[in-house]
Protein backbone atom coordinates (compact mmCIF):
# COMPACT_ATOMS: atom_id res chain seq x y z
CA UNK A 1 0.00 0.00 0.00
CA UNK A 2 1.32 3.68 -1.18
CA UNK A 3 1.30 6.30 1.29
CA UNK A 4 1.89 9.87 0.67
CA UNK A 5 4.49 12.32 2.26
CA UNK A 6 4.28 12.09 6.24
CA UNK A 7 2.86 14.76 7.89
CA UNK A 8 5.19 18.21 8.24
CA UNK A 9 4.84 20.05 11.55
CA UNK A 10 3.74 23.61 11.02
CA UNK A 11 5.74 26.26 10.97
CA UNK A 12 5.07 29.15 13.46
CA UNK A 13 6.18 32.16 15.17
CA UNK A 14 4.88 32.96 18.57
CA UNK A 15 5.67 36.31 20.99
CA UNK A 16 4.74 37.88 23.82
CA UNK A 17 3.85 41.32 24.02
CA UNK A 18 3.75 42.95 27.82
CA UNK A 19 2.77 46.51 28.60
CA UNK A 20 3.15 48.62 31.55
CA UNK A 21 -0.24 49.24 33.57
CA UNK A 22 -0.54 52.82 32.59
CA UNK A 23 -1.61 51.58 28.98
CA UNK A 24 -5.19 51.80 28.54
CA UNK A 25 -6.85 49.26 26.72
CA UNK A 26 -7.42 51.24 23.68
CA UNK A 27 -3.34 52.19 23.29
CA UNK A 28 -2.62 48.56 23.61
CA UNK A 29 -5.01 48.07 20.49
CA UNK A 30 -3.63 50.86 18.67
CA UNK A 31 -0.25 48.97 19.10
CA UNK A 32 -1.03 45.54 17.92
CA UNK A 33 -3.12 47.58 15.12
CA UNK A 34 0.23 48.69 14.07
CA UNK A 35 2.10 45.45 14.60
CA UNK A 36 -0.19 43.70 12.30
CA UNK A 37 -0.10 46.31 9.53
CA UNK A 38 3.90 46.58 9.56
CA UNK A 39 4.22 42.48 9.36
CA UNK A 40 1.52 42.33 6.51
CA UNK A 41 3.09 44.82 4.58
CA UNK A 42 6.52 42.32 4.56
CA UNK A 43 4.27 39.31 4.62
CA UNK A 44 5.65 37.71 1.35
CA UNK A 45 9.53 38.44 2.88
CA UNK A 46 8.84 37.14 6.18
CA UNK A 47 7.25 33.80 4.78
CA UNK A 48 3.64 34.57 6.67
CA UNK A 49 1.12 32.58 5.40
CA UNK A 50 -1.44 33.91 8.23
CA UNK A 51 -1.63 36.50 11.56
CA UNK A 52 -3.23 36.17 14.38
CA UNK A 53 -3.05 38.30 17.45
CA UNK A 54 -4.97 38.46 21.40
CA UNK A 55 -4.94 41.41 22.81
CA UNK A 56 -5.39 41.84 27.51
CA UNK A 57 -5.08 44.88 29.24
CA UNK A 58 -1.51 43.80 29.99
CA UNK A 59 -0.27 43.14 26.01
CA UNK A 60 -0.97 39.93 24.40
CA UNK A 61 0.66 38.18 21.55
CA UNK A 62 0.98 37.24 18.24
CA UNK A 63 1.45 34.44 16.36
CA UNK A 64 2.50 34.23 12.88
CA UNK A 65 1.80 31.01 10.73
CA UNK A 66 4.95 30.77 8.22
CA UNK A 67 4.75 28.86 4.82
CA UNK A 68 5.21 25.18 4.37
CA UNK A 69 9.24 24.70 4.67
CA UNK A 70 9.53 23.73 1.19
CA UNK A 71 7.99 26.86 -0.37
CA UNK A 72 9.76 29.41 2.06
CA UNK A 73 13.27 31.36 1.72
CA UNK A 74 13.66 32.05 5.55
CA UNK A 75 13.97 29.18 8.38
CA UNK A 76 11.63 29.71 11.00
CA UNK A 77 14.18 30.89 13.76
CA UNK A 78 15.38 33.32 10.75
CA UNK A 79 11.79 34.72 10.27
CA UNK A 80 11.36 35.25 14.41
CA UNK A 81 14.32 37.07 13.88
CA UNK A 82 12.93 38.99 11.09
CA UNK A 83 9.98 39.67 12.95
CA UNK A 84 11.53 40.86 16.10
CA UNK A 85 13.45 43.57 14.11
CA UNK A 86 9.73 45.10 12.82
CA UNK A 87 8.30 45.46 16.38
CA UNK A 88 7.98 49.27 17.50
CA UNK A 89 10.43 50.10 20.20
CA UNK A 90 7.88 52.05 22.80
CA UNK A 91 8.70 53.01 26.39
CA UNK A 92 6.54 50.48 28.55
CA UNK A 93 6.44 47.74 25.83
CA UNK A 94 8.31 44.58 26.51
CA UNK A 95 8.22 41.37 23.59
CA UNK A 96 9.74 38.01 24.42
CA UNK A 97 10.25 35.45 21.86
CA UNK A 98 9.23 31.91 22.60
CA UNK A 99 11.82 28.85 22.42
CA UNK A 100 13.46 28.45 19.21
CA UNK A 101 12.75 25.30 16.95
CA UNK A 102 13.27 23.51 14.25
CA UNK A 103 10.96 22.76 11.71
CA UNK A 104 10.36 19.38 12.97
CA UNK A 105 9.50 20.67 16.27
CA UNK A 106 12.86 19.98 18.25
CA UNK A 107 14.46 22.35 20.58
CA UNK A 108 17.09 24.79 18.89
CA UNK A 109 18.87 25.40 22.19
CA UNK A 110 20.41 24.91 25.67
CA UNK A 111 18.26 24.92 28.76
CA UNK A 112 19.61 24.69 32.44
CA UNK A 113 17.46 23.21 35.02
CA UNK A 114 17.76 24.67 38.75
CA UNK A 115 16.42 22.76 41.42
CA UNK A 116 16.18 23.47 45.28
CA UNK A 117 13.32 23.82 48.01
CA UNK A 118 13.72 27.85 48.20
CA UNK A 119 11.31 29.32 45.43
CA UNK A 120 13.07 32.81 46.40
CA UNK A 121 16.63 31.56 45.97
CA UNK A 122 15.68 29.92 42.83
CA UNK A 123 14.59 33.17 41.30
CA UNK A 124 17.72 34.89 42.48
CA UNK A 125 19.81 31.94 40.88
CA UNK A 126 17.72 31.87 37.81
CA UNK A 127 18.38 35.68 37.22
CA UNK A 128 21.81 34.85 37.30
CA UNK A 129 21.65 32.10 35.08
CA UNK A 130 19.95 34.28 32.40
CA UNK A 131 22.58 37.47 32.50
CA UNK A 132 25.43 35.11 32.28
CA UNK A 133 24.15 33.04 29.72
CA UNK A 134 23.24 36.13 27.77
CA UNK A 135 27.07 36.88 27.61
CA UNK A 136 27.72 33.56 25.89
CA UNK A 137 28.43 33.73 22.10
CA UNK A 138 26.07 31.93 20.23
CA UNK A 139 22.85 33.07 22.16
CA UNK A 140 20.07 34.68 20.83
CA UNK A 141 17.77 35.29 23.29
CA UNK A 142 17.74 34.09 27.21
CA UNK A 143 14.53 33.57 29.32
CA UNK A 144 12.91 31.64 32.08
CA UNK A 145 9.95 29.54 32.73
CA UNK A 146 9.54 31.85 35.97
CA UNK A 147 6.35 33.52 34.30
CA UNK A 148 5.40 36.83 35.90
CA UNK A 149 2.52 36.82 38.36
CA UNK A 150 -0.58 38.25 36.99
CA UNK A 151 -1.32 42.22 37.82
CA UNK A 152 -3.59 42.39 40.83
CA UNK A 153 -5.30 44.56 43.10
CA UNK A 154 -4.48 43.66 46.90
CA UNK A 155 -6.87 44.78 49.62
CA UNK A 156 -6.22 45.01 52.96
CA UNK A 157 -9.35 45.69 55.40
CA UNK A 158 -8.68 48.13 58.38
CA UNK A 159 -10.68 45.79 60.40
CA UNK A 160 -11.62 47.83 63.56
CA UNK A 161 -12.75 50.86 61.23
CA UNK A 162 -15.11 48.21 59.37
CA UNK A 163 -16.29 46.88 62.65
CA UNK A 164 -16.93 50.47 63.74
CA UNK A 165 -19.51 50.64 60.87
CA UNK A 166 -21.04 47.06 61.67
CA UNK A 167 -19.40 45.39 58.37
CA UNK A 168 -17.30 42.22 58.39
CA UNK A 169 -14.24 41.52 56.53
CA UNK A 170 -16.33 38.89 54.69
CA UNK A 171 -19.09 41.36 54.02
CA UNK A 172 -16.47 43.54 52.18
CA UNK A 173 -15.03 40.76 50.04
CA UNK A 174 -18.00 40.15 48.84
CA UNK A 175 -19.15 43.39 47.81
CA UNK A 176 -15.70 43.74 45.85
CA UNK A 177 -16.70 40.14 44.35
CA UNK A 178 -20.00 42.10 43.10
CA UNK A 179 -18.37 44.62 41.98
CA UNK A 180 -15.95 43.32 39.98
CA UNK A 181 -17.78 40.31 38.94
CA UNK A 182 -20.87 38.69 38.11
CA UNK A 183 -24.30 37.34 39.92
CA UNK A 184 -27.28 35.80 38.65
CA UNK A 185 -30.45 37.14 39.98
CA UNK A 186 -33.63 35.35 38.41
CA UNK A 187 -34.29 33.40 35.29
CA UNK A 188 -35.76 34.73 31.89
CA UNK A 189 -38.82 32.25 30.86
CA UNK A 190 -38.54 32.61 27.10
CA UNK A 191 -41.28 30.43 25.14
CA UNK A 192 -38.56 27.95 24.20
CA UNK A 193 -35.67 28.11 27.01
CA UNK A 194 -34.95 29.83 29.78
CA UNK A 195 -32.38 32.79 30.00
CA UNK A 196 -30.28 33.49 33.12
CA UNK A 197 -30.20 37.32 34.13
CA UNK A 198 -27.14 38.57 35.81
CA UNK A 199 -26.27 41.62 37.32
CA UNK A 200 -22.61 43.37 36.75
CA UNK A 201 -20.91 46.84 36.68
CA UNK A 202 -19.89 48.44 32.94
CA UNK A 203 -16.70 47.34 31.98
CA UNK A 204 -15.53 51.43 32.28
CA UNK A 205 -16.97 50.85 36.11
CA UNK A 206 -14.66 47.18 36.41
CA UNK A 207 -11.85 48.52 35.29
CA UNK A 208 -11.35 51.95 36.98
CA UNK A 209 -10.24 51.29 40.35
CA UNK A 210 -11.50 55.02 41.99
CA UNK A 211 -14.87 53.66 40.95
CA UNK A 212 -14.75 50.74 43.25
CA UNK A 213 -13.10 52.60 45.93
CA UNK A 214 -16.43 54.43 45.93
CA UNK A 215 -18.96 51.44 45.96
CA UNK A 216 -21.24 52.27 49.16
CA UNK A 217 -22.92 49.39 50.65
CA UNK A 218 -25.09 49.72 54.06
CA UNK A 219 -23.57 49.47 57.14
CA UNK A 220 -24.82 49.54 60.94
CA UNK A 221 -27.97 51.79 61.46
CA UNK A 222 -28.89 51.89 57.96
CA UNK A 223 -25.38 54.20 57.38
CA UNK A 224 -23.81 54.67 53.99
CA UNK A 225 -19.91 53.72 53.52
CA UNK A 226 -18.10 53.88 50.97
CA UNK A 227 -15.43 50.67 50.38
CA UNK A 228 -12.14 53.04 50.09
CA UNK A 229 -13.09 53.98 53.72
CA UNK A 230 -12.57 50.60 55.25
CA UNK A 231 -9.95 49.04 53.05
CA UNK A 232 -6.46 49.85 51.22
CA UNK A 233 -5.99 49.27 47.72
CA UNK A 234 -2.86 48.78 46.20
CA UNK A 235 -1.48 47.39 42.62
CA UNK A 236 0.97 44.04 42.80
CA UNK A 237 2.61 41.05 41.27
CA UNK A 238 0.70 38.52 41.98
CA UNK A 239 2.72 34.99 43.05
CA UNK A 240 4.99 33.38 40.05
CA UNK A 241 4.86 29.99 38.27
CA UNK A 242 6.94 27.28 40.02
CA UNK A 243 7.42 23.87 38.49
CA UNK A 244 7.70 20.63 40.38
CA UNK A 245 10.05 17.84 39.02
CA UNK A 246 10.96 14.69 41.01
CA UNK A 247 8.89 16.63 43.93
CA UNK A 248 11.75 19.51 43.50
CA UNK A 249 11.09 22.97 43.35
CA UNK A 250 12.32 23.73 39.34
CA UNK A 251 13.09 26.62 37.07
CA UNK A 252 14.20 26.01 33.45
CA UNK A 253 16.21 28.77 31.95
CA UNK A 254 16.82 28.32 28.24
CA UNK A 255 19.10 30.30 25.49
CA UNK A 256 17.74 30.17 21.93
CA UNK A 257 20.27 29.47 19.39
CA UNK A 258 20.17 29.95 15.37
CA UNK A 259 20.34 25.80 14.87
CA UNK A 260 21.08 22.27 16.70
CA UNK A 261 24.96 22.95 15.72
CA UNK A 262 25.03 26.00 17.66
CA UNK A 263 22.98 24.71 20.58
CA UNK A 264 26.13 21.56 20.66
CA UNK A 265 28.93 24.07 20.32
CA UNK A 266 27.11 26.46 23.06
CA UNK A 267 26.57 23.28 25.51
CA UNK A 268 30.56 22.93 27.17
CA UNK A 269 30.17 26.82 27.40
CA UNK A 270 27.41 26.71 29.62
CA UNK A 271 28.43 23.50 31.71
CA UNK A 272 31.74 25.79 32.60
CA UNK A 273 29.22 28.65 33.28
CA UNK A 274 27.78 26.73 35.58
CA UNK A 275 30.64 24.74 37.47
CA UNK A 276 32.00 28.42 37.81
CA UNK A 277 28.66 29.87 39.80
CA UNK A 278 28.97 27.31 42.49
CA UNK A 279 25.39 26.92 43.62
CA UNK A 280 24.37 27.04 47.55
CA UNK A 281 23.76 23.88 49.16
CA UNK A 282 21.34 21.84 48.79
CA UNK A 283 20.58 22.96 45.19
CA UNK A 284 21.46 21.55 41.80
CA UNK A 285 21.26 21.79 38.07
CA UNK A 286 21.25 19.62 34.93
CA UNK A 287 20.80 20.53 31.38
CA UNK A 288 17.40 19.56 31.05
CA UNK A 289 15.55 16.45 28.95
CA UNK A 290 16.96 18.00 25.53
CA UNK A 291 20.82 17.31 26.66
CA UNK A 292 19.64 14.17 27.77
CA UNK A 293 17.70 13.02 25.17
CA UNK A 294 20.47 14.13 22.66
CA UNK A 295 23.08 12.37 24.98
CA UNK A 296 21.00 9.11 24.99
CA UNK A 297 20.53 9.14 21.21
CA UNK A 298 24.56 9.75 20.71
CA UNK A 299 24.68 6.25 22.53
CA UNK A 300 22.55 4.28 21.07
CA UNK A 301 23.79 5.76 18.04
CA UNK A 302 27.08 4.34 18.74
CA UNK A 303 26.02 1.13 19.82
CA UNK A 304 24.25 1.16 16.71
CA UNK A 305 27.33 1.75 14.67
CA UNK A 306 29.65 -0.90 16.36
CA UNK A 307 27.02 -3.70 16.23
CA UNK A 308 26.69 -3.23 12.17
CA UNK A 309 30.77 -2.94 12.30
CA UNK A 310 30.93 -6.23 14.15
CA UNK A 311 27.90 -8.10 11.73
CA UNK A 312 29.68 -7.31 8.63
CA UNK A 313 32.65 -9.12 9.64
CA UNK A 314 31.17 -11.90 11.35
CA UNK A 315 29.23 -12.32 8.09
CA UNK A 316 32.31 -11.72 5.76
CA UNK A 317 34.22 -13.99 7.95
CA UNK A 318 31.81 -16.71 7.43
CA UNK A 319 31.76 -16.48 3.67
CA UNK A 320 35.43 -16.64 2.86
CA UNK A 321 36.66 -18.85 6.04
CA UNK A 322 39.40 -16.34 7.30
CA UNK A 323 39.48 -14.04 9.60
CA UNK A 324 42.06 -11.80 8.20
CA UNK A 325 40.91 -11.39 4.62
CA UNK A 326 37.50 -9.63 5.94
CA UNK A 327 39.75 -6.74 7.26
CA UNK A 328 40.85 -6.10 3.47
CA UNK A 329 36.75 -5.33 2.91
CA UNK A 330 36.23 -3.71 6.17
CA UNK A 331 39.38 -0.86 5.05
CA UNK A 332 36.74 0.00 2.35
CA UNK A 333 35.05 1.99 6.00
CA UNK A 334 37.53 4.13 6.76
CA UNK A 335 38.06 4.97 3.64
CA UNK A 336 34.00 6.00 2.88
CA UNK A 337 34.65 8.03 6.29
CA UNK A 338 37.31 10.51 4.32
CA UNK A 339 34.65 11.27 2.24
CA UNK A 340 31.39 11.71 4.62
CA UNK A 341 34.25 14.04 6.77
CA UNK A 342 35.21 16.04 3.40
CA UNK A 343 30.95 16.20 2.12
CA UNK A 344 29.55 17.33 5.55
CA UNK A 345 32.25 19.86 5.94
CA UNK A 346 31.84 21.35 2.52
CA UNK A 347 28.21 21.49 3.22
CA UNK A 348 28.64 23.11 6.65
CA UNK A 349 25.98 20.24 7.72
CA UNK A 350 26.22 18.80 11.46
CA UNK A 351 26.37 14.91 11.54
CA UNK A 352 22.57 14.30 13.01
CA UNK A 353 20.63 10.93 13.61
CA UNK A 354 19.15 10.76 9.67
CA UNK A 355 23.23 11.25 8.83
CA UNK A 356 23.83 8.38 10.88
CA UNK A 357 21.47 6.89 9.04
CA UNK A 358 23.20 7.23 6.40
CA UNK A 359 26.49 5.54 7.54
CA UNK A 360 24.44 2.15 8.40
CA UNK A 361 23.84 2.49 4.59
CA UNK A 362 26.14 3.43 3.42
CA UNK A 363 28.68 0.72 5.27
CA UNK A 364 26.56 -2.07 3.62
CA UNK A 365 27.15 -0.67 0.38
CA UNK A 366 30.88 -0.12 0.55
CA UNK A 367 31.89 -3.76 1.66
CA UNK A 368 30.54 -4.58 -1.98
CA UNK A 369 33.13 -3.45 -4.16
CA UNK A 370 35.67 -5.07 -1.35
CA UNK A 371 33.22 -8.16 -1.52
CA UNK A 372 33.48 -8.42 -5.19
CA UNK A 373 36.85 -7.78 -5.50
CA UNK A 374 38.54 -10.08 -3.43
CA UNK A 375 36.34 -12.85 -4.11
CA UNK A 376 37.42 -12.66 -7.74
CA UNK A 377 40.92 -12.85 -6.72
CA UNK A 378 40.42 -15.92 -4.39
CA UNK A 379 38.36 -17.55 -7.42
CA UNK A 380 41.80 -16.81 -9.31
CA UNK A 381 43.69 -18.33 -6.70
CA UNK A 382 41.76 -21.66 -6.39
CA UNK A 383 42.34 -21.63 -9.58
CA UNK A 384 45.81 -22.28 -9.32
CA UNK A 385 47.30 -18.59 -10.78
CA UNK A 386 49.93 -16.67 -8.10
CA UNK A 387 48.94 -14.12 -6.02
CA UNK A 388 50.15 -11.29 -8.14
CA UNK A 389 48.76 -12.26 -11.35
CA UNK A 390 45.83 -12.83 -9.49
CA UNK A 391 45.77 -9.22 -7.85
CA UNK A 392 46.15 -7.24 -11.07
CA UNK A 393 43.51 -9.68 -13.68
CA UNK A 394 40.74 -9.10 -10.45
CA UNK A 395 41.14 -5.82 -9.97
CA UNK A 396 41.28 -5.44 -13.85
CA UNK A 397 38.12 -7.72 -14.47
CA UNK A 398 36.12 -5.87 -11.64
CA UNK A 399 36.95 -2.40 -11.69
CA UNK A 400 34.29 -1.47 -14.44
CA UNK A 401 31.36 -3.23 -12.12
CA UNK A 402 32.51 -1.50 -9.46
CA UNK A 403 32.38 1.58 -11.11
CA UNK A 404 28.94 1.24 -12.61
CA UNK A 405 27.76 0.29 -9.53
CA UNK A 406 29.05 2.94 -7.67
CA UNK A 407 28.38 5.07 -10.29
CA UNK A 408 23.98 3.98 -10.56
CA UNK A 409 23.96 4.53 -6.77
CA UNK A 410 25.35 7.35 -6.52
CA UNK A 411 23.42 8.87 -9.69
CA UNK A 412 20.07 7.42 -7.75
CA UNK A 413 20.92 9.17 -4.65
CA UNK A 414 21.73 12.75 -6.02
CA UNK A 415 17.92 13.68 -6.14
CA UNK A 416 17.97 13.39 -2.17
CA UNK A 417 21.59 16.04 -2.11
CA UNK A 418 20.25 18.84 -4.71
CA UNK A 419 17.71 20.21 -3.13
CA UNK A 420 20.48 20.78 -0.34
CA UNK A 421 22.47 22.62 -2.60
CA UNK A 422 19.73 24.06 -4.69
CA UNK A 423 16.55 24.23 -2.41
CA UNK A 424 15.06 25.68 0.62
CA UNK A 425 16.84 25.73 4.50
CA UNK A 426 14.03 24.02 6.06
CA UNK A 427 11.54 21.12 5.04
CA UNK A 428 11.75 17.27 3.52
CA UNK A 429 14.99 17.79 1.53
CA UNK A 430 16.79 19.77 4.62
CA UNK A 431 16.08 16.34 6.97
CA UNK A 432 16.48 13.38 4.54
CA UNK A 433 19.36 15.20 2.50
CA UNK A 434 22.26 13.94 4.82
CA UNK A 435 21.43 10.65 4.23
CA UNK A 436 22.14 10.87 0.65
CA UNK A 437 25.19 13.45 1.00
CA UNK A 438 26.71 10.87 3.39
CA UNK A 439 25.94 7.99 0.88
CA UNK A 440 26.68 9.55 -2.00
CA UNK A 441 30.11 11.22 -0.36
CA UNK A 442 31.53 8.18 1.63
CA UNK A 443 30.67 5.93 -1.99
CA UNK A 444 32.85 8.32 -3.93
CA UNK A 445 36.33 8.32 -2.25
CA UNK A 446 35.42 4.27 -0.38
CA UNK A 447 35.33 3.08 -4.36
CA UNK A 448 38.04 4.91 -5.68
CA UNK A 449 40.15 4.21 -2.64
CA UNK A 450 39.14 0.45 -2.67
CA UNK A 451 40.38 0.13 -6.19
CA UNK A 452 43.49 1.30 -5.81
CA UNK A 453 44.80 0.37 -2.38
CA UNK A 454 42.64 -2.44 -1.51
CA UNK A 455 45.26 -5.18 -3.88
CA UNK A 456 47.86 -3.92 -1.50
CA UNK A 457 46.02 -4.53 1.53
CA UNK A 458 45.01 -7.63 0.33
CA UNK A 459 48.97 -8.70 -0.63
CA UNK A 460 49.70 -7.32 2.84
CA UNK A 461 47.36 -9.41 5.27
CA UNK A 462 47.85 -12.57 3.13
CA UNK A 463 51.03 -12.29 3.59
CA UNK A 464 50.42 -11.51 7.32
CA UNK A 465 48.06 -14.67 7.10
CA UNK A 466 50.91 -17.07 5.80
CA UNK A 467 53.33 -15.89 8.63
CA UNK A 468 50.59 -16.61 10.86
CA UNK A 469 50.36 -19.89 10.13
CA UNK A 470 53.90 -20.44 10.11
CA UNK A 471 54.27 -19.24 13.93
CA UNK A 472 51.47 -21.87 14.63
CA UNK A 473 53.05 -24.54 12.93
CA UNK A 474 56.18 -23.87 14.34
CA UNK A 475 54.14 -23.69 17.95
CA UNK A 476 52.98 -27.25 17.40
CA UNK A 477 56.43 -28.38 16.60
Amino acid sequence: EQQGTPYQRERSVAMTIEVERSFRLAETDSLFRQIEAELLSHKTQLDIETLSTRINQRGGSVRARLVDADQGNLTTTEAGLAIRRLMPERVGVTYKMGRSRSWSGSELGVEVQLQGIDADVLEVLAEEVKLRMAQLPGVLTVDSSLEDGEEEIQVSVDREQALSYGVSASEVASTISTALGTRRTTDFKAPEREIGVVVQLEEADRLNLEQIKNTTFEGRDQTRVQLGALADFDYAEGPRTLQREDRQQTVTVFANTTDRRAAMKLTPAVTAMMVDLRLPPGYSYDLGRASRWVQQDTDETDFTLIFALLLIYLIMASLFESLIHPFTIMFAIPFSLIGVAVGLFAMDIPLDSNGTLGLLILFGIVVNNGIVLVDHINQYRREGMPRREAILRGGQNRMRPILMTAATTMLNLMPLVLPMIYGTSEGFSRRWGPVGLVVVSGLMTSTILTLVLAPTLYSLLDDLSLWMRRVARAARA
